[in-house]
């Protein structure tokens, strides 16, 4: 029979565990969500801050490619792009150790250029991701876009030029009054 400080030891050392995974998925749950407002505001530093430099992404491309590379190409698509908004969901993650794999699913809406119209690009996709914890901090070392459906619609919105308080991409934006110049940067 265990002992009553044995068993109150014990304890506390299975509800450290707990809090520790717990704050390591939310850090990872966290950052998707930084990555995924860097890329709706065309925030660079924000949606750099989800992956380690030598990080690998394959989105669009056969192979993967670095993650400079990646950030440049993915940066001039959006700068093209209206009225855009990655929703993501549906987060698993499995932890060993400073690694994770994680599945999350995401659905983007994005006003898009295509010849003389502007259309509505509705993609459906899923982010095989794996991250690393380093120095403390969890980042995405190696990214995957598998798509899994998309639709391309008319593009037309005209009840959107009549709302008063309309999102933008950039710092015009009001959640950037609302909420600070570098809102969402302390959590980098």
């Amino acid at each position: 029979m265990m002992a009553d400080g044995q068993e109150a030891q014990a304890r506390i050392e299975a509800l450290e565990k707990q809090v520790e995974a717990l704050a390591a998925n939310e850090a990872i749950r966290t950052c998707l969500y930084r990555i995924n407002r860097g890329m709706d505001r065309i925030d660079r530093d924000l949606l750099a801050s989800g992956f380690f430099p030598d990080a690998k992404v394959r989105w669009a491309t056969p192979d993967a490619v670095d993650f400079a590379q990646w950030l440049e190409t993915a940066l001039a698509v959006q700068q093209k792009t209206q009225r855009v908004q990655h929703l993501i969901g549906n987060v698993l993650i499995e932890r060993d150790g400073d690694r994770a794999r994680v599945e999350s699913y995401e659905i983007g809406r994005h006003l898009t250029p295509m010849g003389e119209d502007m259309k509505d690009l509705v993609i459906a996709a899923r982010y095989i991701d794996t991250f690393e914890q380093r120095g403390g901090e969890w980042r995405i070392v190696r990214r995957d876009k598998v798509a899994d459906w998309i639709r391309i619609m008319e593009g037309s919105d005209p009840l959107f030029e009549k709302i008063p308080l309309a999102g933008r991409r950039d710092r015009s934006d009001v959640s950037f009054e609302l909420l600070g110049a570098n809102v969402f940067h302390s959590l980098i």
